[in-house]
């Protein structure tokens, strides 16, 4: 008598599931066809569809949807199922991808469904939908900063053009120097020697110097292209002081977590935000987040705005440090095979959270602290990038402990790294002598 042959077979974790293939025009729904006969629908992407979705979902007994993260037409959709009360499951394209070259709407969302049967799917991170109004807002404005940066580009370009060497003698075109000479040149002043009084004394260049460089050939093409690009840096500079308010809306209506925030531990520095809104920015992130996470060296307010918009002051989504880090894209590759490392990642991922604190740890070079010691120290022994990642995993683990336990950052400073550093090199050599036979004996 023969063996029987023994089938595994995969477990069935989430009963009442649909999966849905989201599409710009048409979304794709599928349930169980023990359920009903007509397991496979087609709706619509206009409102009173996704709400007659949600209402077969609600009888037929569906408790979690899954759907694809396609560009920004899941947004919608998940919106109204997550107001009806459904557990959704927002996943990565990649991990629904087909094993087979078949494809199309009604194959991909009968896929997702019996994937997500079988808890073979895990649905992205998406905080709360007061953080997510902040989120939105934050990076509206670094929408409009990054397109005002464009804007100084087109005025240099503009000034180049006139052989206007500005940008030799002031370091910042869009700063105050740099502004209000070329507002006098778009009001019609020409005169170099009264353009040059406009310096402020913090310039390093001296007034004759910039009067030299102020020199041009005053055509009338390139005063026209500089007129606009300053008028739409104007303008960009409102929709941005427009963006600050917005921002200081959203964070009131989040729950307090801190009653006295605590003084800024350093100054703040922001290139749009004054010092009166920096310092109530400050209170207000210490309000949110429940803890000062400026205090850390090189986190400046924009940094912790964005986190508090990426993240918020909830990380219980992530049970270990491990798995945040790795969320923000900062926790070294996994693609193993034979014991070593295999090839460069597939696919880029771009996470701001993760974004800002890469920036962050680019300035560790130059702070006296002991962040600021530990990135130079791996500077001297591993390739630029790969060191503001590895500072910036540092940064990202204490800002876990800090969200996760209500912690304060304590500086250990430049010393406490010095004496890691030399426990570190006599273990090492410790190491090194039993291995020939020897015994290090510290010197009286």
């Amino acid at each position: 008598m023969g063996r029987k042959r023994l089938k595994r077979r995969l477990k069935v974790v989430f009963p009442n599931c649909a999966g849905i293939d989201v599409g710009s025009r048409e979304h794709w729904v599928a349930v169980d066809p023990t359920v009903t006969e007509d397991s496979v629908r087609c709706f619509s992407s206009f409102s009173d569809d996704l709400e007659a979705l949600a209402d077969w979902l609600e009888s037929l007994g569906v408790v979690q949807v899954a759907m694809e993260s396609t560009g920004v037409y899941w947004i919608p959709l998940y919106e109204i199922l997550d107001q009806r009360g459904f557990e959704v499951f927002l996943v990565n394209a990649r991990a629904t991808r087909q094993v087979s070259g078949r494809k199309s709407d009604v194959l991909d969302c009968q896929w997702i469904w019996e994937l997500m049967s079988h808890g073979l799917l895990r649905g992205a991170f998406r905080p709360t939908d007061k953080i997510c109004t902040l989120r939105a807002v934050v990076r509206q404005s670094a929408t409009k900063v990054a397109d005002q940066s464009r804007c100084v580009a087109h005025m240099q370009k503009a000034l180049v053009q006139m052989n206007v060497q500005l940008d030799q003698v002031v370091s910042d075109l869009a700063g105050k120097t740099g502004m209000a000479i070329v507002r006098a040149i778009v009001a019609g002043e020409r005169d170099p020697a009264r353009l040059a009084k406009l310096r402020d004394g913090r310039v390093r260049a001296s007034e004759q110097t910039i009067a030299r460089s102020l020199y041009g050939n005053w055509r009338t093409e390139h005063l026209f292209a500089l007129s606009q690009a300053l008028d739409h840096y104007d303008f960009l500079d409102r929709q941005i002081a427009e963006c600050n308010t917005q921002i200081e809306q959203a964070m009131a209506k989040l729950p307090i977590l801190m009653a006295d925030p605590p003084a800024p531990t350093k100054r703040l520095k922001s290139t749009h935000r004054s010092s009166a809104g920096q310092k109530r920015l400050h209170g207000a992130l210490c309000e949110v987040l429940g803890v000062d996470l400026t205090a850390i060296p090189c986190v400046s307010v924009d940094t912790a705005l964005v986190l508090a918009g990426e993240i918020g002051p909830d990380l219980s989504r992530f049970p270990t440090s491990q798995h945040f880090c790795s969320w923000l894209t900062l926790a070294p590759p996994t693609r193993i095979s034979g014991g070593k490392p295999v090839g460069k990642p597939t696919h880029k991922v771009v996470n701001r959270a993760g974004q800002a604190l890469k920036q962050a740890a680019a300035n560790a070079r130059n702070s006296q602290s002991f962040i600021g010691a530990c990135h130079r120290a791996r500077l001297a022994r591993m390739d630029k990038r790969q060191a503001i990642k590895a500072t910036a995993h540092q940064l990202a683990r204490l800002i876990y402990a800090m969200l996760t336990q209500g912690q304060s950052y304590v500086e250990k400073g430049i010393e406490a790294h010095e004496e890691q550093r030399r426990a570190r090199q006599l273990q090492a050599l410790h190491r090194k002598a039993r291995k020939m036979g020897f015994e290090l004996v510290q010197a009286a």
